[in-house]
């Protein structure tokens, strides 16, 4: 097939940013707003992303490169629209698409939520890892958590600061595949039986208390040029049993939804404070969630 030049891929890709906003999102031109004008720009351009994505999965697998995996509490990977689109090289063919529907790109972008799941150095520096190893070609996977709830947001009130929950997931993250197929069992506390196996041999078989599933979404990272794309894979805790029905029948409501709400804390909140025993228990369940999901995953 001939390459589309300039106004032809422009007319091309403003078809399907207006294909999505009718057909995905179900809006109309006249009716839509910033937001769902990012969200069918980020899914048009999400699909030239995923040909790229699986070839560049396949080819690792079929010639058995070695591959990197980055294992990280944080990826401050932010706002993705404008580096996917300049990783792309679309950034001027994005605007030509834009412009006939009097749709600003800078007003766009900025109505996509920054996913701060990181608190600054650590977070951007595992971000831009992933960025660089796409960049170079490097087959990789980043392993990390899938936060409900980033870094906080900061509100300035009579000189004092106030601390709200970063809602990043409300209005959906069209970046992201959810892989519910892709889910490992992760054990909590219990006991060990020691099982004799033979005169010579003892087996010790683990028992967990609490079993938490780490259920995976995977985002593409872009490289520069959008040569070469690998993974960025992040773990959700999700309880095996959503309700306790007999106690939620009995009219214990909130009691019947505890363990459930326990387990899934894991995923909720980025960095709990640790001040408490509970909070130092809260972290250290998330490092084991992410890390035992990871292995398994390997």
């Amino acid at each position: 097939m001939e390459p589309l030049d300039a106004a032809e891929d422009a007319a091309a890709l403003r078809d399907a940013i207006v294909h999505k906003l009718t057909y995905e999102l179900g809006k109309s031109r006249s009716g839509a707003r910033d937001r769902d004008w990012f969200l069918a720009t980020a899914l048009a351009v999400r699909d030239r992303v995923i040909d790229r994505w699986l070839d560049a999965t396949r080819a690792a697998y079929e010639t058995g490169q070695k591959q990197v995996y980055y294992l990280s509490l944080e990826f401050l990977v932010g706002r993705l629209l404008r580096d996917s689109v300049s990783n792309l090289g679309m950034m001027d063919t994005l605007r030509e698409a834009l412009a006939p529907l009097g749709v600003d790109f800078d007003a766009v972008r900025q109505a996509e939520s920054d996913a701060a799941l990181g608190n600054g150095g650590l977070g951007r520096l595992a971000a831009c890892f992933m960025e660089s190893l796409a960049s170079l070609a490097i087959p990789a996977f980043g392993y990390g958590i899938r936060y409900e709830h980033g870094l906080f947001r900061q509100i300035l009130r009579e000189g004092w600061q106030h601390e709200y929950p970063e809602d990043w997931l409300t209005s959906g993250n069209p970046w992201e595949f959810a892989r519910p197929e892709i889910a490992h069992d992760i054990g909590f506390g219990g006991s060990v039986e020691a099982v004799r196996v033979s005169e010579s041999e003892v087996r010790h078989v683990w028992h967990p208390a609490e079993t938490v599933q780490a259920v995976a979404y995977d985002t593409p990272v872009v490289g520069w040029r959008g040569k070469h794309v690998n993974t960025l894979r992040l773990w959700s805790a999700r309880a095996l049993d959503p309700l306790k029905l007999e106690a939620f029948n009995f009219g214990d409501h909130v009691g019947a939804l505890a363990d459930r709400m326990r387990q899934e804390a894991i995923s909720k909140v980025l960095y709990p404070s640790d001040e408490t025993p509970a909070g130092q228990e809260l972290r250290l369940r998330q490092e084991y969630f992410f890390t035992s999901a990871a292995l398994q995953d390997l």
